[in-house]
């Protein structure tokens, strides 16, 4: 006897999906990004604090024009509507004691010139083990042959004040019925630059409208300039309060970016280590005048106490790690931050005592030399033009910046990203506007042209057999 084959069901769905995990991760929570790449806002899953606070950096980095998880499932991000325009899961291939896998970044993204972004978070000690090792070198090569770039987010790079004010600000992004009518009201009367606080603004407009519509719709302008990287206020070290000084950066001017995440912890981990240690090379401490070179800085001509006081620890500070002390215990004597007093030590030797005065009290010259000028436009102007990353990565720069260090007997920097960014865009947009006024500029003219040379040059007619 034959048993009756059942009909086909139409009662689909997806198996196994678990809409509380992610790559078998609990999802811990959720933060509303407004870079999903379509326009609309959507939730962006966290599993732990330090994809939270990569996200956020992600989130307000000038040159990030779109991110999204790079482990969903399709289904995970169908459930949830959140827009993939990369794709997801994000596969990338590596091999690791002779085996092949598939490395699942926590998120991929785009930046501002199109380049292909991937960035990991976690633990610095979870990410310097050998297969994570064998992951960010993968990432990177990708990166590199898409020009993009890798950053690595960790629990010591991520600051952690940062995070908790680009959250406050986050949360006072969202718009309201009068948020137009005050914004240009504020704006009208904030020139770039001047330092205001949220209570002079309820001061002045109370009278117009509410105070908790004047704190809201000021928050809102600091936090899109923010994401803009337009917002003068040093997220790193103050805690956001209605009285803190905010102030505008002028549109004309670069965006201001975030301290550069690594892309390998190997590098990070040993230049932390020779900063260490490269004083307690020498046979004993040097004498506190000759620790830090360079012109010395008064710090009577700050004008605040709270400067003055934080230049004076800031120096402190400097002098015993220079002395021979390590940074981590400075760090933890004098209340900051290791990777801020990395940076510190670093700007300091470079720039001398003025470095340790507080934020933008000093400036760096950021002209490119005139050699790396004309070697930047010859590797640029090439038949095959190359990526911008490409020409900042070209090793002949490395070569150049060593060889006008040794003739000039002054370190000369290799340009940074941004610089070499800027020059090129600027060759870029010198080629387009050297183009003949005579050639048709727009599309429209140029389809105009077509058509008149068409009518006054037709193609010769072929006639087909048996016409």
């Amino acid at each position: 006897m034959e048993t009756p084959s059942s009909p086909p069901t139409s009662r689909t769905g997806t198996p196994g999906l678990d809409v509380f995990k992610i790559a078998g991760r609990s999802i811990s929570g959720f933060l509303h990004s407004l870079k999903t790449g379509d326009g609309h806002q959507a939730r962006m899953p966290y599993t732990t604090t330090v994809e939270a606070r990569l996200a956020l950096f992600l989130e307000y980095h000038p040159h990030v024009r779109s991110y999204q998880r790079g482990d969903m499932s399709p289904a995970f991000a169908n459930a949830y509507h959140i827009f993939t325009p990369l794709g997801t899961p994000y596969r990338i291939n590596y091999v690791f004691e002779g085996k092949s896998h598939d490395y699942l970044p926590d998120f991929v993204g785009t930046l501002c010139d199109g380049g292909l972004l991937i960035a990991e978070a976690g633990r610095t000690s979870e990410k310097q083990k050998g297969q994570a090792l064998a992951k960010a070198e993968a990432a990177r090569r990708l990166t590199q042959l898409k020009g993009g770039m890798y950053w690595l987010g960790t629990d010591e790079n991520l600051s952690e004040r940062r995070y908790h004010n680009l959250l406050y600000l986050h949360a006072r992004r969202s718009p309201f019925s009068t948020y137009e009518e005050i914004a240009a009201t504020i704006l009208a009367d904030w020139p770039r630059g001047d330092l205001r606080s949220i209570n002079e603004f309820v001061q002045r407009l109370g009278s117009r409208w509410s105070a908790v519509e004047v704190e809201a719709a000021v928050w809102k302008i600091a936090a899109d300039a923010a994401a803009e990287g337009r917002l003068l206020v040093e997220l790193t070290e103050v805690e956001l309060s209605l009285s803190t000084p905010l102030a505008l950066l002028d549109q004309s001017a670069p965006p201001i970016l975030p301290d550069p995440l690594p892309s390998s912890l190997e590098s990070a981990q040993q230049e932390e280590y020779l900063s260490d240690h490269e004083v307690q090379a020498d046979e004993g401490p040097l004498e506190l005048p000759e620790v830090i070179a360079g012109p010395t800085f008064d710090a009577s001509s700050l004008g605040k106490e709270v400067d003055r006081a934080r230049f004076h620890r800031n120096l402190a500070a400097v002098r015993e790690v220079l002395s021979g002390k390590s940074q981590g215990e400075v760090a933890k004597l004098y209340g900051m931050y290791p990777s801020a007093l990395n940076r510190l030590v670093k700007r300091t030797k470079e720039l001398g005592q003025i470095a340790c005065a507080p934020h933008r009290t000093y400036h760096r010259d950021r002209t490119v030399h005139p050699e790396f000028q004309h070697l930047m436009r010859k590797l640029y102007l090439q038949p095959l033009r190359p990526t911008i990353m490409a020409v900042y990565e070209d090793v002949q720069l490395k070569h150049l910046a060593e060889h006008l260090s040794e003739r000039e007997g002054k370190l000369i920097r290799q340009p940074s990203y941004d610089q070499v960014y800027d020059f090129l865009k600027s060759i870029a947009e010198a080629s387009t506007s050297d183009r003949s006024p005579l050639w048709p500029q727009t599309h429209a003219e140029r389809t105009h042209l077509s058509a008149v040379l068409c009518a006054l040059y037709p193609l010769p007619s072929t006639d087909l057999p048996g016409r």
